[in-house]
């Protein structure tokens, strides 16, 4: 007995994953229960959340927790917290030895940057000729000790040594900003990468399974809203260096403003935690619907001609536009929350400084020069300290986009088959294939209805069978099988006696066979590359030897660039018949041992068929054919028919 393939979306039904010598079908949740990186993203109810997540958000402090309980329900709270934690650490493992560099700048730019301050109070002390601070009467005496004296030498030597520090600052600064650049960029690449590179490794139960336009929104959209989230922390990272820089020169000055200063701006960030609770709902929204606005686009490319004739134009128009509607007032929701927060924290960061002004003037008692500097520095703390609040809004909004990614992710690994195949030994192999199906069924994932019963079937080599039967008998699951798409639920297959029954020997299968599909497909590519893109490195001479079996080098040497005609977007620069006959040469060049035609050439006239099966007969020494038709014409070419009805061959 074998699997049968992995869990599709059917009745809730959960991603699972072969592993083992004993093929036992593995969860999801038990895979993160062993790694620690692919956490369950549906929480069952309001305070149930995923173990890993619990493990996450108990590195949160208590009170922390306490904090977040007055803002929504906890269990959703520290639902969200967990998910930041998981992109988090997915961030720093990402970056690798390349953060303790950034992090070595970003610290340097928010020294420097205190020290530019700081140095307000000395060229204060020469312009006024009073130096009120400790600070300022050290480096006084330090320049006395070197002759420094008057205050026009005292002027100009810190006026150099201002405008290098200047100059030092603005190198480490474009230092820091361009290496936070290029860890964000290469952190959503690598993104949109293990994400191709997971799609093409999952099964082809899983694949089959996505919605096309729903990958295109999650590579696209999702990855693009991650990318603004993940430069806006990095960049908050600078600003929180930023702030702790300024905030220990108020210490320095004055640790009694710092408490109050602290205190106030303290309370103004807590009043903004609720609107992450919203920008993280409105992130939902707008994931939920970028999804609609590109599914209804994918449907009306896809039925352009259908849609012109039925003058359904106008439908998909009013599906677009509600999607788009949708978006926008979810996009401006959000901005208008953000320009909420602005004006309210920029309110109380005025509250703050003259609240410190006051308090340090009359109560304090602060000499006016250090006064001067506080007020400069908080002034200096309000961008920044704006910046990280509103990142937290930023990121709260992405972090659904990173949630999709994730989820998307995980079913796909969950999904992965085995890499390794043998292309070496299997290019090694020659000849017609000989196959053996033994008493093979089916059922998908979700489904307790069998779609094949029992089906055995041999094909000798060299030998052409015709397969034929109605719609929904089962033909497209027999050709996965057949084709090492699909394992069967029970039953063998054997390739010239050695048993299919793995992802190495599936993958190795399918490196010896050519598969035809009744919708032809071609890249928007030149016809070269449409040509040799599966194939071993063909000459010219083989590319044009194979047009000529498929009878298209004549259509093709008329084309206006020959083998460099671009096709088009689905090789629209091409008729149904010509992409059939492009796409058997494209097949021919593989070399196949078996070559499966589903249908392939239902698109061609009965006279043209009949010469391309006739000149696949005459190859029958290299390879074995299995060629599905409803043609009574078609069928002379084989050797056997083959008849199937409701997932059994009922004759042959």
């Amino acid at each position: 007995m074998h699997p049968h393939g992995p869990a599709l979306r059917h009745g809730g039904g959960t991603p699972v994953a072969r592993t083992g010598a004993n093929r036992r079908w593995m969860s999801r949740r038990e895979i993160h229960a062993q790694t620690g990186t692919l956490p369950d993203r549906r929480p069952a109810g309001r305070a149930a959340i995923s173990a890993p997540y619990q493990s996450r958000c108990r590195l949160l402090p208590p009170y922390l927790q306490t904090c977040l309980l007055p803002f929504g329900a906890s269990g959703k709270a520290l639902h969200r917290m967990g998910e930041f934690l998981t992109y988090f650490a997915d961030l720093r493992r990402d970056a690798g030895r390349q953060l303790p560099f950034a992090a070595l700048l970003v610290a340097l730019g928010a020294l420097l940057e205190g020290i530019g301050v700081l140095a307000i109070l000395p060229f204060a002390a020469v312009i006024t000729g009073t130096a009120d601070t400790q600070l300022s009467r050290d480096l006084l005496g330090w320049m006395s000790q070197f002759g420094i004296d008057s205050e026009w030498s005292r002027a100009i030597a810190l006026v150099g040594a201002f405008l290098t520090l200047l100059a030092i600052r603005g190198v480490v600064i474009w230092q820091r900003d361009t290496r936070l650049l290029s860890l964000g960029l290469g952190y959503v690449d690598r993104w949109r990468s293990k994400l191709f590179r997971a799609i093409g490794a999952a099964d082809w139960p899983t694949v089959s399974a996505l919605r096309r336009t729903d990958i295109e929104h999650a590579v696209t959209n999702d990855v693009a809203r991650l990318s603004a989230g993940t430069d806006q922390l990095l960049r908050a990272g600078a600003a929180a260096a930023m702030v702790l820089v300024q905030l220990g020169i108020v210490a320095l000055l004055s640790p009694l403003l710092l408490v109050l200063v602290g205190v106030l701006m303290g309370t103004a960030l807590l009043f903004t935690l609720p609107l992450l609770r919203k920008a993280n709902l409105l992130g939902e929204r707008i994931t939920h619907s970028g999804r609609r606005i590109h599914g209804v686009l994918g449907d009306f490319m896809a039925s352009q001609k259908l849609a012109r004739l039925n003058n359904a134009e106008g439908d998909f128009l009013s599906r677009f536009d509600s999607a788009v509607s949708d978006v926008r007032g979810h996009q401006l929701a959000f901005q208008k929350s953000q320009i909420t927060a602005r004006l309210v924290f920029q309110f109380a960061a005025g509250v703050v400084v003259l609240t410190a002004l006051l308090v340090g003037f009359f109560v304090l008692q602060t000499p006016l020069s250090v006064l001067a500097v506080t007020m400069v520095v908080l002034a200096r703390l309000v961008g920044p300290i704006q910046m990280i609040a509103q990142t937290g809004q930023a990121i709260a909004n992405a972090l659904p986009a990173y949630g999709a990614l994730r989820g998307l992710y995980a079913d796909l690994l969950a999904a992965a088959e085995c890499p390794t195949a043998r292309p070496v030994e299997a290019a090694q192999i020659g000849g017609p294939a000989r196959l053996s199906l033994t008493d093979a069924g089916f059922t998908y994932q979700g489904q307790s209805r069998p779609v094949l019963h029992s089906v055995s079937l041999k094909i000798e080599p060299g030998e052409i069978i015709a397969l034929s039967g109605r719609s929904g008998a089962g033909k497209t699951t027999l050709l996965d099988i057949l084709s090492g798409l699909l394992l069967p639920s029970s039953g063998e297959l054997e390739i010239d006696g050695a048993l299919v029954d793995s992802e190495a020997a599936m993958r190795g299968w399918r490196s010896q066979l050519a598969y035809l599909p009744q919708d032809p497909f071609l890249f928007d590519a030149p016809l070269r590359e449409n040509l040799v893109w599966s194939a071993d490195n063909p000459t010219d001479e083989q590319v044009w030897h194979a047009l000529e079996l498929a009878g298209a080098a004549e259509f093709v040497r008329a084309s206006r660039g020959g083998l460099e005609t671009r096709s088009g977007e689905r090789g629209q620069a091409f008729s149904g018949g010509e992409r059939q006959r492009l796409c058997i040469a494209r097949a021919l060049l593989r070399n196949p041992r078996l070559m499966i035609l589903d249908e392939a050439t239902s698109a061609l006239d009965a006279r043209l068929e009949n010469d391309i099966l006739t000149r696949l007969s005459a190859m029958r020494d290299r390879f074995s054919i299995l060629y599905v038709t409803h043609r009574r014409d078609a069928m002379i070419h084989a050797d056997r028919v083959l008849s199937l009805e409701e997932g059994r061959i009922v004759s042959q």
